[in-house]
């Protein structure tokens, strides 16, 4: 007769989650320095496309007055 390894294995795997699950539980800071990074980023994509924004009419008069220098 031939056994099914399905729920040995289906076991293994809920305790392995487990367990990464408790060690996760355990370190309150997990993941924190990720998140500080990405807000940082966030906050500085923001600010970037705010001046961006504000400047963009100078920006391209700048852009053409170059691209006119050099006869382009």
């Amino acid at each position: 007769m031939r056994t099914s390894h399905v729920p040995y294995l289906y076991t293994r795997l809920a305790r392995a989650v487990a367990r990464q699950v408790h060690q996760h539980r355990r370190s309150p800071d997990a993941g924190l320095e990720t998140v500080d990074k990405i807000l940082w980023a966030a906050g500085i994509i923001v600010i970037a496309g705010g001046v961006i924004g504000i400047f963009s009419s100078q920006i391209q008069a700048y852009a053409l007055s170059v691209l006119g220098t050099l006869g382009l």
